[in-house]
Order: structure tokens, then sequence, then C-alpha cells
């Protein structure tokens, strides 16, 4: 996990400053384990990608918290990610290490995620995206987590 953070660190910051762009989004998720119960959760997550058109890369860092009494946890993620803009929508795809975050205990893993955004207005884009859990330490089952937000691009 920690190779994994390393290589999208280098190849993130091996493009001078001037060529990376920045986003913000919020997005509502559904995380369905492969056994137990579901959790709803609103993520913020940010992240920088190159400005090479059509294809970027760059990397993102996320915080689900969970919502409603039942909330069993939360999440935190570190993904590279990969980009194409087909002209308003842009699909990409993302790989990175992943915290499920109870009151007693933190379970990691890996996951892998596919979405896409469909341009709105002026910076602003709407975001769809799955993601693939594979938990490697605890308890938790892997997940599958649908998600569905909004993006702003500095």
């Amino acid at each position: 996990m920690k190779t994994l953070a390393a290589i999208v660190t280098a190849l993130t910051l091996a493009n001078p400053l001037h060529a990376l762009d920045g986003y913000g989004a919020l997005s509502g998720d559904y995380a369905l384990p492969h056994e137990g119960s579901s959790d709803f959760l609103i993520t913020v997550l940010g992240g920088v990608v190159t400005t090479g058109a059509p294809f970027a890369f760059g990397a993102e860092a996320e915080l689900g918290l969970a919502l409603g009494a039942n909330g069993d946890f939360n999440t935190r993620r570190l993904r590279g990610v990969a980009r194409y803009d087909f002209g308003t929508v842009t699909a990409f795809g993302a790989a990175g290490v992943d915290q499920f975050v109870y009151d007693n205990a933190t379970d990691t893993g890996v996951s892998l995620g596919l979405g896409g955004e469909l341009d709105l207005q002026g910076s602003m884009a709407l975001r769809g995206e799955f993601i693939r859990s594979f938990i490697r330490d605890g308890d938790t089952e892997n997940t599958t987590t649908t998600r569905l937000g909004l993006v702003y691009r500095f």
C-alpha cells in the first residue's frame, strides 16, 4: 500500500505544478458489504490531475462519513486515477488503498473503481462511480460502493 501511494505521488509531482488541475467533490455513497448491513455515507474528496488532453492521470483522497444512527463505519481512500476526456463526458478508472474505520477498529484493503463525469455548467460536473473494495486486514466483508455526486473543478 505504501508503494502504491509513493508511485501515485511521484507520477503526479513529476509534472510542473502549473500542469495540474485540482477538483473537489461532494457525493452520496451507498456501501454494500457482501455480508452484513449496508451504510449510507457523505463523502468529501479532492484530487489533482495532469492537464493533458484527452488522457490525464493523478491522485485523489477522500473521507466518507456515515449517515444516521445505523452507520457502522467511516471510510478513507487514497487512489491513483486515470481519466479520458470524450468531450462533455469524462470516463475514469481508479485504484488505491482503503480504510474502513469503526469505533474500535480500522480495517484496510485495496479498491478498484470505474466511473464517469458529465459536464454541467461552468466548472461543475455530475459524477457517478462504482467502487469495489477488497478487504485484506480486518473483519469487514468485501464491499461494493455506488457513488453519485457533484464535482467542482478549480
